[in-house]
């Protein structure tokens, strides 16, 4: 028995295959996103310094450098995050998301224990620097993960 099919209903194997494009990378608008919060905590210390806010410790002062220093360093981690997360997690805006919420709240720990014996003013610049950092690059990444989705791509590997 032989089916009848139109020839405009016939197609190749090649034309029904789902097209996969593989997805711009999370790391260019990550890294620009970090050059933003670098500045950005670099001008918010240096406008606390000049506001008379004490930046010493008990092991010594700490310079303006240290913050756009550290914000590039946990920046660039946080990118390597998300790019495991995207190939690895099911739903990796929302667990990227929950991640570097418990991260910032973790970065926080150390500014607040009287290791280093900070003036309160200064540990309220820290944490906000933390949290303001956090509240630019997060998003910018998590929206460049956004627009990875419904991009036809495979599961990741260990769940296929």
């Amino acid at each position: 028995m032989n089916l009848y099919l139109p020839e405009h209903r016939k197609a190749k194997a090649v034309e029904m295959a789902p097209v996969r494009e593989r997805p711009a990378p999370v790391w260019p608008r990550g890294l620009v996103a970090t050059a933003i919060a670098a500045v950005t905590t670099t001008v918010m210390a240096v406008i606390a310094r000049a506001a008379g806010v004490d930046f010493g410790s008990s092991v010594g002062d700490v310079p303006i450098a240290a913050f756009p220093m550290l914000t590039v360093y946990c920046s660039l981690i946080g990118i390597i995050i998300a790019e495991v997360m995207i190939r690895v997690a099911t739903m990796p805006r929302s667990t990227f998301q929950i991640t570097m919420i418990v991260l910032t709240g973790l970065s926080l720990v150390p500014d607040v224990l009287p290791f280093f014996e900070f003036d309160l003013a200064f540990v309220g610049v820290l944490c906000l620097t933390h949290v303001v950092a956090a509240a630019i690059v997060v998003p910018m990444i998590a929206l460049r993960m956004e627009e990875r989705r419904g991009l036809g791509l495979p599961g990741p590997a260990h769940r296929r």
